[in-house]
């Protein structure tokens, strides 16, 4: 990573996930799924130039207009930052998540401990027959990971198009096409957003849309999309494998005043075809439940347990 200055030796760590820097007081890094505390302490001034060098070239920067950044540097890590007047005039939070994990398949989470052989061949099964996957769990918990592991097996012949604010899906695919949101500009317009992501993608003959986080109004157009034969593979953040099905259904109704719950239910119930919920855990990241929607009935979804991770005290 370019610009690395006085995180240089902890960016150049092949094992670091995630570093978190809050105003320069207090520097977090995550190896190995263990976050700890380093030594280093570095002033406002030297942190603003680190984050005017990595985000050079990126297109984005962080200024009073524009006091919250998300960006994709070179190497495929994801930087956020925040500064005023968001944040306290003194201080600048940068948080980088990197993708440790190759997305080389399932077999590589099975290796890992993510999830048994079984779930893994029933997962390769399931995208190989073009069936419609929900990846959900809290953050970090290791979605974009199983998506790019599932990507993975996509079967050479199909068409594949992502949505994603920031580039984080990185697989080869012969025939995929990668977009991503663009912030307005200065003026206020030129604004991209997941929904027109979601929109132009009906039109490119997608066999499998891929959407990187659902959190928004986004979801009914993906959901009208799904609904015109397409397959789908989303994630978004939620706390059990039914919670993620109850927020696509809130996500929904954020679109539009006229968005009817018993519709969307209904509709996402014949579309969706398997959820697949990730924990963190102190030592690595599991897949908890693999559900299956069978359909709903009065509001509720009516769902098939495909796998439960046992609970171990």
């Amino acid at each position: 990573m370019n610009g690395g200055g006085f995180l240089g030796n902890v960016l150049a760590d092949p094992l670091v996930e995630e570093v978190i820097v809050l105003g320069g007081e207090r520097t977090f890094v995550v190896r190995n799924g263990v976050k700890r505390l380093l030594p280093e302490v570095v002033d406002t001034d030297t942190l603003r130039h680190f984050v005017d060098r990595i985000l050079a070239g990126t297109g984005r920067r962080l200024d009073l207009a524009s006091p919250i950044v998300s960006a994709q540097l070179e190497d495929g890590s994801r930087v956020h930052v925040t500064g005023p007047p968001v944040t306290h005039p003194s201080r600048l939070n940068v948080q980088i998540r990197r993708f440790v994990l190759a997305s080389t398949g399932l077999d590589r989470l099975v290796e890992l401990g993510t999830m048994p052989q079984g779930v893994a061949d029933m997962l390769s099964e399931a995208i190989r027959s073009d069936r419609t996957i929900l990846v959900a769990g809290a953050p970090g918990a290791g979605k974009t990971t199983m998506v790019n592991c599932l990507l993975a097996e996509v079967p050479p012949d199909r068409r594949v198009v992502t949505c994603e604010e920031v580039f984080e899906i990185s697989v080869d695919i012969p025939d995929i096409t990668q977009m991503q949101t663009r912030e307005a500009g200065l003026d206020g317009g030129g604004c991209i957003t997941l929904r027109d992501l979601v929109r132009s993608s009906l039109r490119q003959r997608p066999d499998r849309i891929v959407v990187g986080e659902v959190r928004g109004p986004e979801a009914l157009d993906l959901l009208l999309a799904l609904n015109a034969g397409c397959s789908g593979l989303a994630t978004l953040h939620a706390n059990s494998a039914i919670d993620a099905l109850d927020k696509v259904v809130g996500y929904c109704v954020l679109a539009g005043q006229n968005v009817l719950v018993e519709y969307v239910s209904a509709a996402l119930a014949s579309v969706v075809d398997l959820v697949v919920f990730l924990r963190r855990r102190p030592s690595n990241r599991v897949v908890e439940e693999v559900l299956e929607v069978t359909g709903v009935d009065r509001g509720h979804f009516q769902v098939h347990s495909l796998y439960a991770r046992e609970l171990r005290s």
